[in-house]
């Protein structure tokens, strides 16, 4: 039986690349490429690879509706889920099931389905590249070796989501029940592997990615932004190690990409200006990774932007707004530039969508009205906060503490160094940088932390009845996303006995 929309066949593969390159496409007499017309060049495969990359940023509402903003719709699940994204009003219903924490508890429901088959996805047309790349009839092996390095990178990155939304964390146990592995393009269903079978899986081509970038001409060389390279793949592997516990690995990996020499450096605190709103002004120094919008390819209303920015006619302005925890706002120090992502409440501004207490500021189109934004996928404080937290948890406190002042006087010219408990220092700046990119459901999960939402009826608290999971421990199977009840129709391989509880 085949596996329903999970494995794409080579001529919807070319579907979904059709409108990436028309240069590239107007030579064929076809609207749909064959796998071995697609890989019969060295441009051929980048364009396979800049069809994975638009599914990134591409509206992907089938079955979803508006929640499908294609990643970074993941991303707002992801925050959505934890304490510090809160929600004021039920607004158009978008995202409200998530935040609730009913969508991903319901097998038919878009999110559990949506979420599992976006990254499969993106698994299996990179599992296509790899199939056909090393036959590339005009490439050199340092080309190949850059497809493939991104090939790889973008399967490890599919597995890392889907991991950790469908199973345990790891650290309770390498034996619990995985997700599905597939090495190459197949319409056959497989079994659910093991938790440490899948991570192993994800280290393997993250390890491959890593030498393939590195057998490249320029291992450094970023052709687009929105492409990953060898700093990225680092990055990847820093992530992968933290959800492993793996301290010495996340540490080492972190440092790697902050050294790279590729270019990135940290904001100075002039760069948190009142109105610099830095994220989505310009592709800023300190990113590794990012996608760049147009206004030809922003997807409207069904964006990431729809949900963030309220100074006009969107999702969040017709009362989707999201806004900080207001305890992790007035802990932060006044001289913490990061204070300008959101509004102080003194700043508040009756009857103004925008300038509500606590509201984002820190995701803003660059022009009102324009979908058009960059959106980060990794910044480089994101590295040095894993370090930081890698080495104190590893029990280099000295090291530990070293680097987290070297990234936070780049937010606070008066940070003085960590005061109280190390590791919580660290992970409440990693809270507020963080915010809104897609980290605090995981980290939840992979440290071991209880959900608390904080309720009230001041502006920054949850409201519990529409929050309606304010507290949960550690560990519980609520944490767990359903697997597809389509999925487990489809697949002989998975029955209604391995549905997660």
């Amino acid at each position: 039986m085949k596996i329903r929309n999970i494995l794409l066949s080579f001529v919807m593969l070319s579907l979904i690349l059709s409108s990436c390159e028309e240069d590239f496409l107007e030579t064929s007499p076809t609207d749909a490429l064959s796998a071995d017309v697609m890989f019969d060049s060295f441009d051929g495969a980048e364009l396979a690879l800049n069809g994975i990359y638009r599914t990134i940023y591409a509206f992907d509402g089938d079955g979803l509706g508006h929640h499908g903003a294609g990643y970074f719709g993941n991303v707002l699940d992801n925050d959505l889920l934890g304490e510090d994204m809160i929600r004021i009003d039920r607004g158009y219903g978008w995202y409200t099931g998530v935040y609730n924490w009913t969508d991903h508890r319901d097998a038919d429901a878009g999110i559990p389905t949506g979420r599992w088959e976006f990254f499969y996805n993106i698994a299996n047309q990179a599992n296509i590249i790899l199939l056909y790349a090393d036959d590339i009839d005009d490439a050199t092996q340092a080309e190949i070796d850059h497809v493939k390095g991104q090939a790889r990178a973008l399967r490890a990155l599919s597995y890392y989501w889907l991991v950790q939304r469908y199973a345990h964390a790891y650290r309770l146990g390498d034996d619990n029940p995985g997700i599905p592995i597939y090495r190459e393009p197949t319409q056959e269903g497989n079994p659910r592997s093991s938790v440490g079978e899948v991570y192993n899986f994800i280290v393997e081509d993250l390890e491959a990615a890593v030498e393939l970038f590195n057998n490249s001409p320029d291992p450094y060389h970023k052709q687009h932004i929105s492409h990953i390279n060898l700093t990225v793949a680092h990055g990847l592997y820093a992530r992968t190690a933290l959800a492993m516990e793996n301290y010495d690995d996340a540490a080492h990996y972190a440092d790697e990409a902050i050294n790279a020499g590729s270019g990135e450096s940290l904001f100075t605190p002039g760069d948190f200006a009142e109105d610099a709103h830095l994220l989505v002004s310009s592709v800023a120094d300190e990113w590794i990774w990012g996608v760049i919008l147009t206004a030809e390819h922003a997807p409207g209303y069904a964006s990431f932007m729809s949900h963030m920015d309220a100074r006009f006619m969107s999702y969040a302005q017709l009362g989707g707004q999201v806004l900080l925890n207001a305890e992790l706002y007035e802990n932060m120090a006044d001289s913490d530039g990061r204070k300008n992502w959101w509004i102080d409440p003194a700043d508040a501004v009756e009857d103004d969508d925008h300038f509500i207490p606590y509201n984002n500021s820190k995701f803003l189109t660059p022009e009102e009205g324009s979908w058009a934004s960059d959106l980060p996928l990794m910044r480089l404080a994101e590295m040095y906060l894993i370090k930081a937290e890698a080495l104190a948890r590893g029990g280099d406190e000295a090291n530990a503490e070293q680097t987290l002042t070297e990234y936070m006087q780049s937010r606070d010219p008066n940070y003085g160094g960590p005061e109280g408990d190390l590791i919580d220092e660290i992970m409440f700046h990693r809270r507020i940088e963080l915010w809104g990119e897609g980290f605090r459901f995981f980290d939840l999960q992979r440290t071991g932390t209880a959900l608390n939402r904080i309720t009230g009826d001041d502006y920054g608290y949850h409201d519990g009845g529409m929050a309606n999971i304010v507290e949960l421990d550690a560990g519980e199977d609520d944490w767990l996303f359903r697997i597809p009840q389509d999925e487990i129709d489809a697949n002989e391989a998975i029955t209604g006995d391995d549905q997660n509880p």
